[in-house]
């Protein structure tokens, strides 16, 4: 089976370059001849497991290969990751969800809902994008980007949309959310994306100081904002510490660079 040989190997460079790569660099790197690579990441593009910059013609993970992330959960890392979000869900009895930057958006890469069949709850979709102004989960990943990083993540994802009256939609207001949250630690989305919902959410930081990923609980907003003061944004600080800690390079690892 040459071709799934060659294509897994395909994957694995693009998803080993957080910023793209170029034909000719993902074939000399997997020793493909030109034709042959760029007939390969063709079809990845069409399934969307690879995504084509139009412009700067780079290739790097496509939102079908996010998806396909988040459902494995068994292997490495990925489980890893699976169980301390379970434990979060188990003790808090909310949905949890982790949300990533991939490509020009944020979404959500994995998804645990509640199990508890009598809770009034609010979920998160996997593969759902999260607007970038409002978002709890995208707010605490960019109050650790740069400007210009925070800027363009912002614009790619519509502006600063107003979807409730506590939209932050003013630009001023908007940076000193991010010098609050870079304070304490987390984000609030409280009502800004859905009447009646709040989210918290902390930022997961890798041992280099970067950020690309986002540890989040949804619900119905005076639950959520009562467990945030009753101990469950420092239960996620300490989860979030221990993804970001745990080692490199397993399957999972190479399907969400950067977590």
């Amino acid at each position: 089976m040459q071709i799934n040989s060659r294509t897994v190997s395909i994957l694995e460079e693009v998803a080993r370059r957080p910023d793209g790569g170029g034909l000719v660099e993902i074939a000399n790197a997997t020793s493909l001849p030109a034709a042959t690579c760029h007939r390969l990441l063709a079809a990845l593009a069409e399934d969307e497991l690879v995504h084509r910059d139009p412009l700067t013609r780079r290739y790097s993970v496509g939102r079908g290969l996010v998806q396909l992330a988040g459902m494995v959960t068994q292997i490495g890392r990925g489980a890893s990751i699976e169980a301390g979000m379970t434990a979060l869900r188990d003790r808090w009895r909310e949905c949890f969800f982790l949300a990533s930057i991939v490509d020009d958006a944020i979404i959500c890469v994995r998804s645990l809902p509640t199990i508890d069949p009598n809770r009034m709850t609010v979920t998160v979709p996997l593969g759902q994008p999260m607007a970038p102004n409002v978002a709890g989960s995208a707010k605490a990943i960019l109050a650790h980007v740069s400007a210009a990083e925070r800027e363009r993540l912002i614009t790619a994802g519509g502006g600063m949309a107003r979807l409730t009256e506590n939209s932050i939609v003013d630009a001023v207001e908007f940076e000193n959310e991010m010098d609050r949250i870079r304070g304490c630690g987390h984000s609030i989305c409280d009502e800004e994306s859905e009447v009646g919902a709040a989210t918290v959410a902390v930022p997961i930081v890798l041992p280099e100081g970067m950020v690309r990923s986002a540890l989040a609980a949804i619900g119905p907003r005076d639950r959520i904002l009562a467990l945030a003061e009753d101990g469950m944004i420092e239960d996620m600080v300490r989860t979030a510490a221990v993804i970001a800690g745990l080692e490199q390079g397993t399957t999972v690892d190479a399907l969400v660079p950067g977590l």
